[in-house]
């Protein structure tokens, strides 16, 4: 009986503080979309990096160690030298480009054919491309030693790799994922200012009727409940707004973004938050606006009762 005496005036509470909220449309609309846009900066950058690194996985998938055996090396030997590398855990796939078909290659994309045709012998050596895993591909310390092992293979006169690239991508990752941790704390601190902001508007607005209560007997939990529930869904509703725009603005952008990759020969399209992400930035809008409420109401209670030290 006790639960359900406690669970209908949490349920009155809620539905009072929806009808408060409702009542004063344009202050909560104002409040809400505030919070929805200071939410959505941290949370629509996190979804960009989730497509970029979506987006630079496609490329590590081709990132490739080309491998440049000695002249003397012959198919047998390569395809040999090709199958035992097949076997190494850091290695994905590998594949052997021969003397003619690099001859044939560099013809087409040269455009001296007719020079190359006058060449009595093929100048150009057998050529292994070796695949790594995509965590190797993703880390330069990894990759940087699995070029250095390959190129120290007897046959292998250079390996080549532009591992420069890769480093620059995995700093500039890191650095963007920082500054995303730093505006989402600045913003939500930001959130927790403009709710307890509204939340002592309205305790000012109300204060004689706490008074009132106070002095009849009304409990800190009880004049406290209503305003944690306000608390709690600005924030809530703030982060759904949040999500909306999140959702229009990568849908207005996806098309663009297809159809810049698809000229890179990539098929990529925008994904907004996915579930586990738009559920965290709810979440955080509904928690930051409860402990905004919470403490904003604690500082209050204290001054209707100077002796009160807790909420």
């Amino acid at each position: 009986m006790t639960m359900i005496v406690w669970l209908t005036r949490h349920l009155q509470t809620l539905v009072g503080t929806l009808g408060d909220l409702s009542r004063n449309p344009f202050s909560s609309i104002l409040s809400i979309s505030v919070i929805g846009i200071a939410l959505a900066l941290p949370g629509g950058m996190f979804a960009a990096l989730e497509n970029i690194n979506k987006f630079t996985a496609e490329f590590e998938h081709g990132a490739k160690i080309s491998l440049f055996l000695s002249p003397e090396v012959s198919i047998i030997h390569a395809k040999k030298l090709q199958q035992s590398l097949a076997q190494h855990g850091d290695i994905k796939h590998i594949e052997m480009i021969t003397p003619d078909q690099a001859m044939e290659e560099f013809k087409l994309r040269s455009g001296l054919k007719d020079a190359l045709n006058s060449l009595a012998d093929n100048p150009l050596p057998v050529v292994l491309l070796a695949y790594p895993e995509d965590s190797v591909a993703r880390s330069p310390e990894k990759l940087s030693d699995l070029i250095n092992e390959l190129g120290k293979l007897e046959p292998v006169e250079l390996s080549q790799f532009d591992l420069e690239w890769i480093k620059r991508l995995t700093a500039f990752m890191e650095l963007a994922n920082r500054a995303v941790w730093v505006i989402a704390i600045i913003l939500g601190l930001g959130v927790f200012l403009v709710i307890g902001n509204t939340i002592r508007l309205a305790i000012v607005n109300r204060q004689e009727e706490i008074r009132i209560i106070k002095l009849i007997g009304g409990t800190d939990s009880f004049v406290r409940r209503p305003f944690l529930y306000s608390g709690l869904l600005q924030g809530l509703f703030g982060g759904l707004l949040a999500l909306l725009v999140i959702f229009l603005l990568f849908s207005f952008i996806s098309r663009p973004a297809s159809s810049l990759s698809s000229m890179y020969g990539i098929s990529f399209g925008l994904d907004p938050l996915q579930l586990l992400p738009s559920l965290i930035l709810v979440s955080s809008g509904a928690l930051l606006g409860w402990l905004s409420a919470r403490v904003t109401v604690g500082v209050y209670l204290r001054q209707f009762e100077p002796g009160k030290s807790q909420l």
